[in-house]
């Protein structure tokens, strides 16, 4: 009898006895894992030293190798003692151990019954291989075990944790090889696929931090270092690219992410190829890296990378040509003139990265991937590409429907003559586009070859197809890590058909993608010099470096390549979803592009040259489909392109507006394509407009038979819309922008303007933005208190300590969210104003009057010196007026009566200022801007709320929401472009008086709605009335304080009952266990809100001492705060029916409009 056996004996009669039939599945496995596998089976409880995991309720238990990560090599099925087991709970085992792949045992038990199972790795399925009843073995004196019982005992063997632990190097590579099959069904549950996954992402981040080790170290070299002087010519090229797709916080971060991309990439690759057989194995795996590491070599890891990077260079030379991001490695010729302390770094270096590689590799020496196909390869990039990650590498995906209805648009599909067109994407990314087109035309031969998939073709067939792609499928990308990525996407695509040309030719090689990196809108050569164009860097620090090294040549190449491209060819298809970048910020780059492109005027953004550059692409008959901002269709700086599109015959408008289509965040986008084999002459473009999120919309309306919103759509609209009009529209000279919309709405708003005579633009004498001090949180804050007339306690809201400040410098001021319709919801914010306005001129104070009359505004000043000259990285710094705005615009403008709107609203929110009270900040979509009406339309200070009236009407938002950029939860722009278009009149004098009227009792009322809006917002207000004798601790019922520190988040209120005098307990809840009891609901929300609006924390001390009126007083406070929120309510309901009252005067005789035209203005704003 073996001591093995024996403890086996005992683990399984310790089970048997702690089982009850009516114990816990969880129970049990705790029992299972304590006595089997920990104490007889020697498994350890902790993680990376051989361990069982059970905690995991989806799992069951799993016992997992020393490996990094470490793998599941025993899956033990558990069920409750009470569950008979069945053959449904065996196919549940198999299932999972199919799915994880690397455990080599599984086990099915329920306490009683005690399954061992082998996992067939070649047939994908479980045998069993013993069984037996643990009471009958538990009840049996372990003397007295059968043969039969001992044997099964025995086979247990297999289970201990010895066999999986601390294997050699070399033992690894040829026992732990191909174990886990790599294999994904979207939607379903894949644990191998889930642990490869795993393994990627951790092999990365390794990768990444080793990389960056290479970073610093080179860095740090001799100026004439061969590593330092690569390295210093392809990192600046390289943040030059990622200008184009946002500037990282962290640039050595992401070039070394980038750079451990590339290697995992083709690392990967190499193992798929071996797996599918297409070369023969390398030494990156199994029998071959064992091999190498016998050897005993030094950097074997390392070799054998290289190694395969030769050999599979063969196959597809584009992949693994040496390139920028190759930086790290250093050839032998180069290493040759490393000095002894050089060479003694770099092995250093190497002797890192080895080791990494030793971990890398072994994890994917258990993976096979020979079932790997193009629909799981393009699932494994986006899966461990996290969208935040993706997003900061400057990768905004197209959605796949969104992809699939652009080419069906545009009618590239399968069964439409495809297989001669030419289709480019000169922003491909990571390539989206260029792999539906590849998969399209794999799908189009497939029909025409008579056969339903890639594996039925012959050899011939396969090469045909392959060739195709490679002659057929442009792509360019100014980053070259998108490049890379597009290039390995594509190979997914078509490895299937590599896979069958091999089969007939083993040495078959691939002439490569047209997927190139370089800039599409760069000039070229032949541009240069035919327009005389400088794009004031002929050459790049990488082309200077060119002669001294290969890999910075080839990218030169590339790029002239691309030159040939844009010179002469044309394309059939041009697709694409370019970079949205406004021009600021791609510094020296304005002159260069609107040099080139007739398009690219004003503040641009570099979309709009990418569609002039396809356009100019386009053959004859060729067809255009992009999806760019929908700013295209009213934006200023889009006006040219518009020209140049309303040329073409476009065919279709597809406006996403309120749709989020992108996973990340990103202007609202449309879709515009184009057919040259169509006309313009009396064209009707096909337009969408979508108010919300409709998940396969687009697949639905690419199979209409016309072009008419179906009666069960949800989240769009679809109408036509004459091209004729689109061109006339960016001709009009009130707004030159398109302006899409159904029949019917366009009849209500050509005939608001065709009843105005004014507009906006011609009876204000000026529409001006707020003010931008550069340094908010210091000139604006709230006063605290008053000190004596004129001196006040000023804190900055970026503060927490007041300052003296006297008050000739202070102004009211508004946020944007406080300008709502009709009323200024001031919420007591004060702006430091240093200057003196006269006229029409304004001066900041100087130095030495703020000395002698301003004394303490100077304090104030110079209490804030470092911040104000500190802004904008330093700008003031060495200024005289350090302590003025940085950009001191409309100064005299705020004191003036006015109109002043918030700019950015989901509704108007005009309200007069007649009296110049209120500053306001300004801001692309915050704060507000001011309308001063010119002298001639008014007589006086009524004649604002005239005009307020018409603007905050329901017929100028409706003419308003038309035009206007819309942004996220359908809030517009009122920006000064799309203000000056409104139409405006005069009527009557009787009607304007009526108006005037109206709008005066709703201005009373919005001016009572913001004062006691004020008063109730902060319970604090409210004290200065009642006598504060009393402190809190005296009117508490009783309490549980015992923390020196309260913040006022976590405060909230609670109810409960005294469970002595059933009566109810009302609580303010300081935090977690610490409370205040009251026994007066009213009392309790006093206090409540007294405590959550104090702006600091708070010690116990300070809580109990807060002076507070008596209970009586509390009470009358509150229902003097009752009754002001009522009549807040009551004011406002009041407010809405003059409102109500006030438009239909307005729309009916101010616009004459009829009430067919009332119905389609309200079923319009109803939506938007």
């Amino acid at each position: 009898m073996t001591s093995s056996v024996a403890d086996l004996h005992q683990a399984f009669t310790d089970v048997h006895e702690e089982i009850r039939q009516e114990g816990s599945e969880f129970d049990f496995r705790y029992s299972l894992v304590d006595h089997l596998f920990t104490d007889a089976l020697g498994w350890s409880r902790n993680v990376g030293e051989g361990h069982v995991n059970f905690e995991d309720e989806q799992k069951d238990l799993i016992c997992y190798d020393d490996s990094e990560p470490p793998f599941p090599v025993i899956v033990c099925e558990t069920k409750r003692p009470s569950h008979d087991l069945s053959l449904s709970d065996r196919d549940q085992l198999e299932t999972y151990m199919v799915g994880v792949g690397s455990a080599a045992y599984g086990i099915l038990t329920n306490g009683h019954s005690f399954q061992l199972y082998e996992y067939l790795n070649d047939d994908q399925t479980i045998r069993k291989v013993d069984g037996f009843d643990i009471g009958e073995i538990a009840e049996t004196d372990v003397d007295n075990l059968s043969a039969a019982q001992e044997e099964s005992l025995n086979q247990l063997s297999v289970l201990t944790q010895d066999r999986y632990v601390d294997l050699g190097a070399a033992e690894f590579f040829r026992q732990r090889y191909q174990e886990v099959p790599v294999e994904h069904q979207p939607g379903a549950e894949d644990e191998g696929y889930e642990l490869f996954l795993d393994a990627v992402r951790d092999s990365l981040d390794e990768l990444t931090e080793v990389l960056k080790t290479f970073f610093d170290d080179y860095r740090t070299r001799d100026k004439e270092s061969y590593p330092r002087k690569f390295l210093d010519t392809t990192f600046p090229d390289w943040k030059d690219w990622r200008a184009y797709t946002g500037k990282t916080e962290d640039a050595k971060e992401a070039f070394c992410r980038e750079t451990a991309y590339i290697i995992l990439n083709r690392t990967l690759f190499a193992r798929i190829a071996e797996d599918k057989e297409i070369v023969s194995h390398t030494r990156l795996s199994s029998r071959g890296m064992a091999d190498e590491l016998e050897r005993d070599e030094p950097q074997p890891y390392l070799n054998a990378l290289t190694d395969t990077y030769d050999r599979i260079d063969e196959h597809y030379p584009d992949l693994y040509e040496l390139g920028i991001f190759d930086w790290w490695w250093v050839s032998r010729d180069k290493r040759q003139q490393f000095s002894s302390e050089e060479t003694r770094k770099q092995n250093q270096l190497d002797e890192e990265l080895d080791y990494n590689l030793s971990v890398i590799l072994k994890r994917l020496n258990r993976f096979d991937f020979q079932y790997v196909n193009r629909d799981i390869l393009g699932q494994v990039y986006e899966d461990y590409l996290p969208k935040d990650e993706r997003k900061e590498l400057g990768e905004y995906y197209t959605p796949l429907e969104v992809v699939q209805y652009m080419f069906d648009s545009i009618d590239y599909e399968e069964g439409e003559d495809i297989g001669q067109k030419k289709v480019i994407d000169p922003a491909c990314g990571s390539g989206g586009f260029l792999t539906e087109a590849t998969e399209r035309l794999i799908q189009h031969f497939l029909e025409k070859f008579d056969k339903t998939s890639v594996h039925k073709l012959d050899a011939e067939e396969a090469r045909i197809i392959l060739e195709r792609v490679e002659e057929k499928i442009y792509g360019i990308d100014i980053n070259p890590f998108a490049v890379h990525i597009t290039q390995i996407n594509l190979l997914f695509r078509t490895i299937d058909l590599y896979d069958k040309v091999t089969e007939k030719d083993p040495h078959y090689t691939m002439s490569g993608f047209e997927i190139h990196v370089a800039d599409t809108l760069s000039p070229t050569l032949l541009e240069k010099q035919s327009n005389q164009v400088d794009d004031g860097k002929e050459q790049s620090s990488l082309q200077q470096f060119s002669d001294y090294n290969g890999r910075a040549q080839s990218f030169i190449e590339d790029r002239t390549a691309v030159d040939h491209l844009k010179d002469d060819e044309e394309f059939d298809v041009v697709v694409a979803n370019p970079p949205y970048v406004r021009i600021q910020k791609l510094d020296g780059m304005k002159d260069t592009y609107s040099s080139r492109f007739s398009s690219a005027i004003k503040n641009f953004d570099i979309y709009v040259p990418f569609i002039q550059r396809g356009l100019e692409w386009l053959s004859e008959d060729g067809q255009l489909a992009y999806i760019c901002p929908n700013r295209l269709i009213n934006a200023d700086y889009a006006e040219e392109i518009r020209n140049q599109l309303v040329e073409e015959p476009i065919t279709s408008l597809i406006d996403f507006r309120e749709a989020d289509v992108f996973d990340v965040p990103t202007p609202y986008p449309c879709i515009v394509t184009l057919d040259r084999e169509e006309t313009v002459e009396d064209r009707d473009v096909r337009c969408a407009r979508f108010d919300e999120k409709a998940d396969g919309a687009l697949d639905e309306i690419t199979y209409l038979d016309e072009w008419e919103t179906p009666e069960d759509a949800e989240g769009y609209e679809l109408f036509t819309y004459s091209q004729d009009a689109l061109e006339e529209d960016n001709r009009d000279s009130a707004l030159k922008t398109w302006k899409p919309m159904p029949q019917s709405e366009r009849q209500v708003f050509d005939k608001i303007e065709s009843n105005s005579e004014l507009r906006v633009s011609s009876v204000m004498d000026e529409v001006f933005q707020g003010l931008a001090t550069s340094a908010d949180k210091v000139y604006i804050g709230h006063i605290i208190d008053e000190v004596e007339d004129g001196l006040v306690k000023f804190q900055p809201t970026g503060s927490d300590e007041p300052s003296l400040i006297e008050t000739d410098v202070l102004r009211k001021v508004l946020k944007g969210n406080e300008i709502q319709r009709w009323k200024n919801d001031w919420q007591g914010l004060w702006l430091v104003f240093p200057y003196d306005v006269y006229g029409d001129d304004a001066e900041l104070l100087s130095e030495e009057t703020l000395k002698e009359e301003l004394p303490h505004t100077w304090d104030f000043f110079q209490e804030y010196e470092d911040t104000l000259k500190d802004r904008e990285s330093g700008r003031m710094r060495g200024e005289d007026d350090w302590y003025g705005y940085i950009y001191p615009k409309n100064l005299v403008k705020f004191d003036p009566k006015k109109i002043i709107v918030g700019v950015l609203r989901q509704e108007p929110s005009f309200v007069p200022d007649p009296d110049g009270e209120y500053y306001f900040v300004g801001g692309g979509t915050a704060g507000g801007y001011g309308l001063h009406v010119r002298e001639e339309y008014v007589s006086g200070e009524d004649d604002l709320l005239y005009f307020a009236s018409i603007l905050n009407s329901r017929v100028l938002e409706y003419y308003h929401k038309h035009i206007s950029f819309i942004f996220n939860s359908k809030y517009y722009s009122y920006g000064r472009n799309f203000l000056e278009p409104h139409p405006l009149t005069t009527p009557d004098s009787d009607l304007k008086e009526d108006i005037i009227a109206i709008a005066e009792s709703i201005k009373e009322r919005n001016d009572e709605i913001a004062e006691l809006g004020y008063k109730t917002s902060d319970i604090q207000n409210y004290l200065p009335d009642y006598e504060c004798d009393t402190t809190l601790l005296d009117i508490a019922d009783s309490m549980d304080l015992d923390d020196d520190d309260y913040r006022q988040d976590p405060i909230r209120t609670n109810e409960k009952m005294n469970v002595q005098t059933t009566d109810e307990v009302y609580q303010v809840v300081m935090k977690r266990g610490h409370y205040i009891d009251f026994d007066s609901e009213e009392v309790r929300d006093f206090i409540y809100q007294l405590l959550k609006s104090q702006d600091r924390r708070l010690n116990r001390t300070e809580v109990l001492n807060m002076s507070v009126p008596s209970k009586e007083g509390i009470l009358a406070l509150m229902d003097e705060y009752a009754s002001d929120k009522e009549r807040i309510q009551e004011l406002e309901e009041e407010s809405d029916e003059k409102q109500a009252e006030l438009d239909e005067m307005i729309l009916y005789d101010v616009y004459d409009l009829s009430e067919d035209d009332k119905a389609v203005m309200e079923d319009y704003l109803e939506v938007w």
